[in-house]
């Protein structure tokens, strides 16, 4: 190595976490009732995109604001590029955290808030690792650009938009996953599945008024709710009395009361986790609906609770669905039922995440569950996908950033693969290149999120010598 990029990171340490904090305590969680032109994702998700190129122009870099749905920072001059992609969107925070998830908090050498492990804290060092390799005076060839997206958390139209405006470099990386390097990614199926309301409502009887559960799709619902109504008080008595032993039994917490308007009010709460691997988490909705299947519901609401229940509930590969499979590259086929929404006037939705294996067919899959959904009687009313990532072992973007982990941390850089999604799929050699280290749990879309410091502090050495080995 020409330079000593651990040392000069350190050097950056009290700077950075000063910054990474400011950049912390600002929510960016998609907010569409604050949307208008130039800010298309919410006011927080521009205040965070703003930060990030006002930071740029303040270091001497050429800025652009891709009206409001992606932002690019660029240094260098050449006819060849090399991209770090970086998004500063985050998922929705959920309950139960330790200290507020948007006034950061450093606790045991890390750093809590939403944002510091996805992807805030890597972008920022990154962002760091870049202005490092600037500063060192070293020689590129290649234009380096950074370029920050909006909407990673949702529907990638951020990336959209930007491809009508811009083009996006072909070979770097995405700090936005784990260490040594994941070369390849699953594809995406999003479908919402739907159930027609009753064409009439029977009055009197036992009814699912409500139930709402989760709010991002590719999240694990941490929450849900269900009211109900009947017509004989005696049934909400009985389901008061089952409840503390259903809760029991679930290992979880929950309340249940008789609301002013006499009807039955019941919370569950699961535990949060990123929708690549919902089998780490406990899904509140479909849990809740384990419960309501006890009783007598009719028409729609009881398709509805079986839905979940009898299908969704802990079917992680999506077994039931008909859609189970794996390939060697990346494992097996994972299903998230992230929201899911039901009232006796709209009838009933699911928002499934699907995450296919990067050599299976994306149509073959769709087809299945088309046809598996019509014999539900279901129909879909959205669907979209994104297409599985794979760069070999031996391209150069592979060997170069495999060469600069081992010089870096003396571990072997074996690849790997991953169920998430990442923007390193928009370039044809782009590969996701940390902050995770190996044996370090991830707590990306989870409560309490963090990252140690001095993690995000190797990270950024070894960014730095990325950017460099690449670009010079």
């Amino acid at each position: 190595m020409i330079h000593n990029w651990k040392e000069l990171s350190q050097l950056q340490r009290d700077a950075f976490l000063a910054d990474l904090q400011r950049f912390l305590a600002i929510n960016s969680i998609e907010d569409m009732t604050t949307a208008e032109e130039g800010k298309p994702f919410g006011a927080g998700v521009a205040e965070a995109l703003d930060y990030m190129l006002e930071r740029g122009r303040a270091d001497g870099y050429v800025t652009r604001n891709v009206d409001g749905y992606a932002g690019v920072i660029e240094y260098g001059e050449g006819p060849e590029e090399i991209g770090v992609l970086v998004h500063i969107d985050l998922v929705t925070v959920g309950e139960g955290w330790t200290t507020p998830p948007f006034e950061p908090s450093i606790r045991d050498g890390k750093i809590y808030a939403r944002g510091a492990l996805d992807d805030k804290g890597p972008a920022l060092a990154a962002y760091y690792a870049m202005n490092m390799v600037k500063d060192s005076g070293l020689p590129l060839s290649k234009k380096v650009r950074f370029i920050i997206g909006t909407d990673e958390e949702s529907g990638w139209l951020c990336m959209k938009h930007f491809l009508e405006k811009e083009t996006l470099p072909q070979v770097g990386f995405s700090p936005d996953a784990s260490f040594p390097i994941i070369h390849a990614e699953k594809g995406q199926i999003n479908p919402t599945l739907t159930l027609p309301p009753d064409s009439e409502i029977a009055a009197g009887g036992l009814q699912l008024l409500s139930f709402v559960s989760g709010n991002q799709g590719n999240s694990v619902p941490d929450r849900a709710v269900a009211i109900v109504s009947a017509g004989e008080p005696s049934i909400l008595q009985e389901m008061l009395e089952k409840w503390p032993a259903f809760v029991t039994e679930q290992s979880t917490t929950g309340e249940a009361v008789i609301d002013e308007d006499k009807n039955l009010k019941l919370t569950l709460y699961g535990i949060n986790a990123h929708g690549m691997e919902p089998q780490i988490g406990k899904n509140a909705g479909t849990t809740l609906a384990c419960f309501l299947r006890q009783f007598a519901f009719e028409g729609s609401a009881y398709s509805y609770i079986s839905l979940l229940s009898n299908t969704l509930h802990e079917d992680y590969y999506a077994e039931r669905l008909g859609l189970a499979c794996e390939d060697e590259v990346t494992g097996k086929l994972t299903v998230n039922a992230g929201i899911l929404r039901y009232s006796p006037a709209e009838g009933g939705t699911a928002r499934l995440n699907i995450r296919y294996p990067a050599t299976i067919s994306r149509e073959e899959r769709v087809e299945r569950l088309k046809e598996r959904v019509a014999e539900m009687g279901l129909t879909i009313a959205e669907l979209r996908t994104s297409t599985s990532h794979y760069v070999p072992s031996d391209h150069v973007v592979v060997q170069t950033l495999s060469r600069v982990y081992e010089e870096q941390t003396g571990m072997p850089a074996q690849l790997l693969s991953t169920g998430g999604a990442t923007y390193a799929k928009m370039m044809s050699s782009g590969v996701a290149f940390g902050p995770l280290f190996p044996g370090k749990v991830s707590t990306a879309h989870q409560t309490d999120e963090h990252i140690e410091i001095e993690d995000l502090m190797r990270a950024m050495a070894i960014y730095a010598q990325a950017i460099y080995e690449l670009a010079k």
